[in-house]
């Protein structure tokens, strides 16, 4: 009977320990990814969900996404000094479909996505590096700057600046002009590191910075932080809205399923994140046709793209769906309803 007792114990520490493991290793899946980008935020006193998203995504209505990756949260206006909240999901699991599925065209779109997992791209809108803060001087003696150096930061247009507060570190790499205007619409930019606000005693801030993945210079300019990435659900399109691409976030001449594509309309004229263009055509692909015999064609639909980060002129999106390659200066339309 000893012998037997003796076996329940061990076998019962064995399962503790290997529990106790396999919770620890879920602990450090959430909590940190290969690029070290940080994802986790500790709750403050007087935090909600509104002032966090505000805080890091500049967005306060992106608050029920937030909240979904946080179902521990009870109550998004009760949040509680010390408590965790996740600002990147876990990856969403693939959708299996069976069966299969009898459409009057072969060329008709599949199923639209429920949910993608869109990541931060290197473009930014001309309106939001205008306002960007500047990593203006330094505590080292030495001119390339990397992570724990202490830095000081300026903005140009007034912000109000936290202890805690984080900031992404870019540079200017290239205009993006529009291809018919030739209007500038934003920048290529290049992502450097993180920095963080550890004192806000003197007019000039002061950070330090968290993230390095290459070297870092003053001059070089201070944006909202916001994760590497984020979930969107697709969201209803409340208003008509023409728009033309402006071209591919990576310099791809022929864009595809799975490319992120710069659009020339933004939030002030109703875009927000979720809402979907379509890329509609008329006429033969393999003919070259005048535009008064192109109008006998109805409007075909050759892709899809899902609005991932909004700024007042522009927006990023992900193309879901292309039947064809998609190119800059092609069309494509916000449908109201869809």
């Amino acid at each position: 009977m000893g012998r037997i007792a003796s076996k329940v114990v061990n076998a019962l520490i064995v399962t503790w320990y290997f529990a106790s493991a396999s919770l620890m290793a879920q602990e450090m899946r959430v909590t940190g990814t290969p690029t070290g980008e940080p994802e986790v935020y500790i709750a403050e006193e007087g935090d909600t969900l509104w002032d966090i998203c505000d805080r890091f995504f500049d967005d306060p209505f992106y608050w029920p996404i937030l909240w979904s990756f946080n179902p521990h949260i009870t109550n998004p206006n009760w949040i509680y000094p010390g408590d965790i909240v996740y600002l990147v999901p876990p990856k969403p699991k693939p959708v299996v479909r069976e069966g299969y599925e009898v459409t009057e065209s072969r060329y008709a779109p599949p199923p639209g996505v429920q949910q993608v997992m869109a990541r931060r791209v290197g473009f930014v809108a001309k309106d939001r590096i205008e306002e960007a803060g500047e990593l203006k001087y330094a505590r080292e003696e030495r001119e390339a700057l990397g992570e724990l150096d202490e830095v000081y930061i300026d903005f140009k247009t007034a912000k109000r600046i936290r202890i805690g507060d984080m900031f992404m570190v870019v540079r200017p790499e290239g205009k993006v002009k529009h291809p018919t205007t030739k209007k500038t619409l934003g920048y290529k930019v290049k992502y450097l590191g993180v920095v963080k606000v550890v004192n806000t005693d003197a007019q000039r801030n002061k950070g330090i910075i968290l993230r390095s993945y290459e070297e870092i210079f003053r001059g070089d300019k201070l944006l909202s932080f916001a994760p590497v990435s984020r979930v969107l659900t697709p969201v209803k399109n409340t208003a008509a809205v023409v728009g033309t691409i402006v071209g591919d976030a990576f310099d791809q001449e022929l864009i595809g399923e799975w490319q992120y594509v710069i659009i020339d309309k933004g939030s002030k004229h109703g875009v927000a994140p979720g809402n979907r263009f379509v890329v509609r055509r008329r006429g033969d692909p393999a003919r070259s046709l005048r535009e008064k015999e192109l109008t006998k064609f109805p409007l075909e639909s050759y892709g899809e793209i899902i609005v991932v980060d909004v700024s007042e002129t522009t927006s990023v999106g992900l193309v879901t769906y292309s039947l064809n390659e998609i190119r800059a200066g092609d069309t494509c339309e916000l449908l109201i309803g869809y």
